[in-house]
């Protein structure tokens, strides 16, 4: 239901959608950060999300989604901002999300871009150890995400059909 030129809202839609619905992809993604999905593990995923400390933060600054972990009592969250075409998250913005994070006790920040990177804990903007200090920085190309999923499905790991065809779209 985003508008047409919302095309960056509706790619975090999509993904955070199809992280949701399909666990494997959920699991690789995921353990790419370092963090194991057990298989009673729920995440929730949500976007458009309205922080609480919103009321001073321009719109634009909105963050893309929102994930959230739970596994038994531990809980693991993060933003989501992602960037299409040529698009890329500038330093003052990532700066303007760590600290949003960091305000309403989010552990990570995750970026998808089209840049890439060696390991998703290689982030392309630089920010100061202090700066991201309480806050874990992660980034995703698209083609990283892509070829995820391409993997799981040509693996046959998923083997639900609704699952792979959520995949393959």
């Amino acid at each position: 239901v985003v508008a047409d030129t919302s095309r960056e809202q509706r790619a975090a839609s999509i993904l955070l959608a199809a992280m949701r619905g399909v666990y494997e992809f959920r699991q690789v993604m995921l353990a790419s950060l370092g963090h194991r999905v057990s298989a009673r593990a729920r995440m929730g995923a949500w976007t458009e999300v309205a922080l609480e400390c919103d009321s001073d933060i321009p719109k634009k600054d909105r963050p893309d989604g929102l994930i959230r972990l739970m596994s038994g009592t531990k809980q693991w969250s993060a933003l989501v901002e992602a960037k299409i075409a040529n698009a890329e998250v500038g330093e003052e913005q990532l700066k303007r999300y760590v600290t949003q994070a960091k305000k309403n006790k989010i552990d990570a920040v995750i970026t998808i871009t089209n840049q890439f990177v060696a390991l998703p804990t290689h982030h392309p903007v630089k920010l100061p150890k202090a700066q991201i200090k309480g806050v874990e920085l992660y980034h995703w190309s698209w083609m990283y995400v892509v070829t995820q999923a391409t993997l799981l499905l040509d693996s046959g790991e998923v083997s639900s059909p609704d699952q792979r065809f959520i995949l393959e779209e």
